[in-house]
């Protein structure tokens, strides 16, 4: 991330561009945490699916959508948890660091970016998950989604520096919504301040470069985005429940 950093400082010629890069990278950093700690938290069913508890949970007549919705909820709460430390920890580094503003008048909508975050990426991997019965492939699993996911949300490389179908396959995914949420409210008081009046234009350049703004068609305002993840998670879930079946299969087969 540091390396990233450096790049990034070079190829953008403004004043104070830590004011503009630490938040950026905040910002795509919290999208990671939020598939990877739901997918940690997630592995626990795996676990418990392999070793037969699972089967025993099932046996005890409760509803298997009531024990998915267990592991739901608690991995939804790690991963909003981890997201608001790794905010914290990250703000603060960059506070001594840089010496720039933590901004508490934005931390309620962090929350509930957070929280909507959570919810999505947990929705995903337990719909993932649902066909896993190895923790091997579930770590295997992690490891390709975390990967494809960090350079969807433009972690790795800003998303305005991935080829063209790149960018396409992207926009298929919550990763690069997730992050520009997350840039958009941390980010546009800073961009709206050095890129005022006649810079407007190159506002709007190096939004689009930096994955601050998604577009599609046209540039998507923070509640189209907060729509669109709202989408994925609808359809994440619809599609879990659907499936909760061979899941709950692959359970009995283990009594």
């Amino acid at each position: 991330m540091v390396f990233l950093r450096n790049t990034v400082i070079n190829s953008i010629p403004i004043n104070n561009i830590s004011a503009v890069l630490d938040p950026w990278i905040v910002g795509g950093t919290l999208t990671i945490v939020a598939i990877t700690t739901s997918q940690i938290a997630l592995s626990q069913m795996i676990m418990d699916r392999q070793q037969g508890r699972l089967a025993d949970f099932v046996m005890t007549g409760t509803p298997y959508w009531q024990i998915q919705g267990a592991y739901l909820m608690g991995a939804i709460l790690i991963s909003f948890l981890m997201q608001i430390l790794v905010f914290f920890i990250m703000y603060g580094y960059f506070v001594l660091a840089d010496g720039i503003i933590l901004p508490w008048t934005l931390l309620p909508q962090v929350l509930l970016t957070a929280l909507l975050s959570s919810g999505v990426w947990t929705a995903f991997n337990l719909l993932v998950f649902s066909f896993v019965e190895k923790t091997t492939t579930a770590s295997q699993l992690s490891t390709i989604v975390g990967t494809a996911a960090g350079f969807f949300a433009g972690v790795y490389i800003p998303i305005g520096s991935m080829p063209a179908f790149a960018q396409t396959i992207s926009k298929f995914t919550p990763a690069p919504y997730n992050s520009a949420l997350f840039r958009q409210l941390l980010m546009d008081p800073v961009l709206d301040q050095k890129f005022s009046g006649h810079l407007s234009q190159a506002r709007a350049t190096l939004a689009q470069h930096l994955g601050v703004t998604i577009s599609l068609n046209q540039d998507l305002a923070s509640w189209q985005v907060v729509g669109v993840m709202m989408g994925f998670l609808v359809v994440f879930v619809i599609f879990a429940l659907i499936f909760s079946k061979h899941s709950r299969l692959a359970a009995i087969s283990r009594v």
